[in-house]
Formats: C-alpha cells, structure tokens, sequence
C-alpha cells in the first residue's frame, strides 16, 4: 500500500508536468505542429495482417490497456489483501466511491436533459488517483496515514465503477464474434491458472490476443487491460508465500512504466486545448461546462460525504478509520474532485472530434484546478491531533 501511495504520488507530477506542457504548446504557434503529429499513423503487423492507428488512437487504446492492467491489478489486490477484503472494512469506501459517483452523474444530467452534451455524463464521475494522493502527498503529516488508505480504496472503488461505465456505456458498433473470441481466451487464462499451469509469458500472450479480440469487436480496447488485471492470479495474504504471483510481479514492473512513460503520455497527448472561453457562448457547449465543474467541484464531495454518513451514522455498518474525522472525510472528497485522466478519456469518447470537447477539457482542468486548491485548503485547516468531530456533513460543510 505504502508503495503504491508513492508512486501514484510521483506520477501526478509527471502527469502535471506533462499537461503544462501540451496546454503551453497547444496555445503558441507550434499547435498545428502538435496537432499534425498525433494524427501520424503507425503500423503495427506482418503484412496484410495488422493495425494501423493514429499515435493518439495507439495511447488511448494501446497504451491505456496497461494502465488499466494496473489499475484492475490494484483493484484485484485490494480484494484479495486490502481495504476492499471484507464487507464490513469496504462497505465505507465503497458506499463513499458510490455517493461520488451517482451524485456527479446527477447534477450533470439535470443541466444538461434534453441538450446534445446529455452523452457526457460520465465525464464528472471519475476520480484522477495520481493526481488526488499527489496533492494529499504534499500535506505530508498534516493527514493521517488512515486519510490516505481510505481515500485510496474509495478510488479503487471509483475505477471499477467507470470501467464498467466506459465498457457498458461508451462503445458502439459491437461486434459479436470477436466479443465471443474474446470470452473463450478468458476462459481459457482462467482454466489455466485453475489447473495451475498459467505462467507469466502464457499470460501476456494470451493477454495480447484478448486485446486484439476486443479491439475487432467495437468495445474500447482499453479494457482489455482491467480484466486482466482482474483475471491475474494473486496469492491471499492468509497463504504462504513462496514466490511472487503474476499480478504482484506485473505490478511492479509496469507502475514505472505508467508513472514515468504512460500516463505523461496520454496528458501529453490528450490536455493540449486552446483555453478560449469564448466556446461557452454556446448554449449546449456551456451547459456540458457547468455538469461538468458541478459534478466535480459540488457533486463529488456531496457524495463522498453522503455515501460515507449512511455507512457510518445511518446504517452503523463502520466507523471512520483510525484518526480520521469528518473534516478529513469532506477535504478527501474534495480531492476526488480532481478528475483530469479518466475525466478526458470519458470527454473523448463522448465527443471526440465534436465543438464539445474544448468546453468539456477547459472545464475539467478549472474544476481539478480548483477541487485541489480547496480540498488542500480544508485538509490544512484540520489539527493534527483531536477528537473525532460529531457533526453531520451538513454542518461541515456549512462551517467550511
């Protein structure tokens, strides 16, 4: 857990370093530059037999796979290991992830029911996990280390509730066949690792030809990356270890590679935008807007805050985690404001190339920009030593 909380730590960083980067370059005279050159195609096969996509279309659909290879690989250890483990210790981060998720969605649909932006609902319901631990990061000891694992498996929980998303809601043109394909080489991992006969380079080719069926069928590929994080094969914590399992070797291989490579790419890739407000004169256009930094900046942490209230005070099913009080639980959700990687991945595959997709990235940037700014705000103002507060989420957020 430790580890995972540095590294996402590092890679927001990178991952700011990297927007800054493609916003400065988008709005100089270098744009069509820019441009011109995620649009270059490359070919990837023998022959006849091959892929050939744009750079830009290779990281959202190539490169994110490993992203969300890790990200499944997370999830799946937080099942098996972590926070998520049993009910009682995940029904808190989960009913929290739930609140941030439904309540976003929400507000997004009621300002924009009927318009043309209704598709981009998703886009407020995700949570930038790089990002959010690197902003609580530079709090340093100001917040409980129990802060920082809740906040983590409440975004465990978000990623798996928007890869569901992306995979039900933001695919077209299906194809059966593949999709059947693609079943039969899952089973296949699975029966492998049952018969204890699944090794690492078995897995990554099979890996590779689940990706490729998906690919042929319609359905992002990049999902193909969170079931197999899903499907890899860990040891529990009860069981004596004798050798790495392949998801915990995965991981560790390839969180360098996210961190340092990846995800800088995808920003790199993905965040260059002109920041002309004057595309919010369209009506529709700033409508998406206004979902989209209310979902962000109100929802969220109206959710986090719900969600957790039911678990702890409605329905008694948890406490709060050690040290943790409402004033952390209202800064975290703020935090899960900042939406940024996911948030674009949602935009593009809602817009795409549409009048849209402007107003939706300039809005996620201001409302990361300003979810951040205020969850580091209320996080600080929290005493390092205390006793745990009993007002409602609604006094705090009054007081706040």
């Amino acid at each position: 857990m430790q580890l995972l909380l540095r590294d996402e730590a590092v890679s927001g960083k990178f991952l700011i370093a990297a927007a800054a980067i493609a916003l400065v370059i988008t709005n100089s005279s270098w744009r069509e530059a820019y441009e011109g050159f995620w649009q270059h195609h490359f070919y990837i096969g023998l022959g006849d037999w091959g892929i050939s996509e744009t750079f830009k279309h290779w990281i959202d659909e190539g490169l994110m796979s490993i992203f969300f290879l890790v990200v499944g690989l997370e999830v799946k250890r937080e099942i098996i290991r972590g926070e998520l483990q049993t009910l009682r210790a995940a029904s808190l981060p989960i009913m929290a992830a739930v609140g941030g998720m439904v309540v976003p969605i929400l507000i997004y649909m009621s300002l924009n029911a009927g318009g043309a932006g209704f598709h981009g609902w998703g886009i407020p319901m995700t949570t930038d996990t790089a990002l959010a631990i690197g902003v609580l990061a530079l709090l340093g000891d100001r917040v409980p280390s129990t802060l920082k694992i809740f906040l983590l498996a409440v975004m465990v929980a978000d990623d798996i509730g928007a890869i569901a998303t992306i995979a039900i809601f933001y695919n077209h043109d299906i194809q059966v066949m593949p999709l059947l394909i693609a079943a039969g080489v899952l089973a296949t991992i699975l029966i492998a690792q049952w018969v204890k006969m699944l090794r690492l380079t078995t897995f990554v080719f099979l890996g590779i030809c689940l990706w490729l069926a998906i690919h042929a069928s319609g359905v992002h590929a990049s999902i193909a990356g969170a079931i197999l994080g899903l499907a890899a094969p860990i040891v529990p914590r009860t069981r004596k270890i004798t050798r790495r399992a392949i998801a915990e070797r995965l991981e560790r291989s390839l969180i360098p590679v996210t961190t340092f490579v990846i995800i800088p790419l995808f920003a790199l890739a993905n965040t260059g935008v002109v920041l002309n407000l004057g595309v919010f004169e369209d009506n529709a256009a700033a409508r998406v807007g206004a979902g989209i930094v209310g979902g962000l900046i109100v929802g969220k942490v109206v959710g986090i805050l719900l969600g957790s209230w039911v678990a702890v005070k409605l329905l008694g099913i948890t406490p709060l985690p050690r040290d943790v009080r409402w004033g952390h639980v209202l800064g975290a959700g703020l935090l899960a404001g900042i939406g940024f990687t996911l948030s674009i991945f949602i935009a593009e595959l809602s817009f795409g190339t549409s009048e849209y997709i402007d107003a939706a990235k300039i809005s996620i940037f201001g409302a990361s920009i300003v979810s951040a700014l205020v969850g580091m705000f209320v996080l600080w103002r929290q005493p390092r030593h205390h006793q745990r507060s009993q007002k409602s989420p609604a006094q705090l957020m009054t007081d706040s």
